[in-house]
């Protein structure tokens, strides 16, 4: 876990900066957002969230309780 959360910090560092996002611009992808980045790292900090969910005692219901806040939100 602690790799994940390291790589979660470098990226905040290197988006706040936006270090070596000028080769991406060019690429057609990313021309016009970096919107691909950016869920990537929120997939990142969803992995770092369950592993430490998978630590407690609750983890159980913790991911039953994921998934009815998933499907609450999508019906708005």
């Amino acid at each position: 876990m602690q790799l994940f959360e390291r790589c979660l910090r470098q990226y905040e560092k290197l988006r706040k900066r936006e270090a070596f996002l000028d080769q991406f611009r060019k690429c057609t992808t990313f021309k016009e957002n970096l919107d691909e980045f950016d869920e990537s790292r929120e997939v990142l900090q969803q992995l770092v969230d369950e592993y430490a969910a998978a630590t407690t005692p609750d983890y159980i219901s913790w991911g039953a309780q994921r998934q009815v806040y998933t499907i609450v939100c999508s019906t708005y």
